[in-house]
């Protein structure tokens, strides 16, 4: 295959993803109110703070952000088929499989990962930043869904740690054993990130330590499973 028909492939699986993407992003635009009750579910029972506007456009603005977010998670999994639909030929045959199930493995962690973060994560920082003061708090509509929205991305990219560490481990760049090598520093990266993001409570910490310490034991698992030497 020429380099313009390469050209001509990528262009078109582009196309059908960003028709896809416009055509979500469009349908939420036009259910934005019960869109907006399922972000207001963190703050749902919170009774400090107000979510407001502090601009005349900040309403239209925020309903073109959450539709358009929206929509990137629905079509993530479109967007990472036609990725590797792309890829897969210059893939030699018996990696094909293995490459196969990343993807699918990916798509996966991804949604878990946002789901994790939506449920557990972010109710748990929201309690602690609602409960530091008595005072009635304001947040504006954008900031709101801004910090939501930047929880979810980091969430639903860390969860891709175990398809990653396959892939590193398929490639073969170090030795088998490395992660387990490095398992001290690596638990306390785990504890330091997750008194980071927590309220200042032994509970929970562990709340959120453990989900990934256990994320990290797939993450191992998968990189001794996918290795090879080079």
């Amino acid at each position: 295959m020429e380099i313009s028909e390469h050209f001509q492939e990528l262009r078109r699986r582009l196309l059908i993803c960003i028709v896809c993407f416009a055509a979500i992003a469009a349908t939420a635009f036009a259910c934005f109110p019960r869109l907006w009750h399922f972000v207001q579910i963190p703050i749902l029972q919170a009774d400090t703070v107000t979510i407001v506007n502090l601009s005349p456009a900040e309403g239209v603005s925020v309903s073109i952000l959450v539709s358009c977010m929206a929509a990137a998670f629905a079509t993530s999994p479109l967007f990472l088929y036609h990725a590797y639909a792309f890829c897969a030929p210059a893939v030699q045959k018996e990696n094909r499989r293995f490459f196969f199930a990343s993807y699918l493995s990916a798509c996966a962690l991804f949604f878990f990962g946002a789901f994790f973060a939506y449920f557990c994560a972010i109710p748990l920082l929201f309690q602690f930043l609602l409960n530091y003061s008595d005072v009635k708090q304001l947040w504006s509509q954008t900031a709101y869904v801004s910090f939501l929205f930047r929880f979810e991305i980091l969430f639903a990219v860390l969860f891709q740690m175990p398809v990653a560490c396959a892939l590193w481990g398929r490639s073969g760049i170090s030795d088998r054993n490395f992660l387990w090598k490095h398992f001290r520093i690596i638990l306390f990266l785990i504890v330091l990130i997750s008194a980071l993001v927590t309220p200042p409570d032994l509970p929970s910490l562990f709340w959120m330590a453990i989900p990934m310490f256990l994320l990290f034991l797939l993450s191992a698992f998968t990189y001794r499973l996918a290795w090879r030497k080079k």
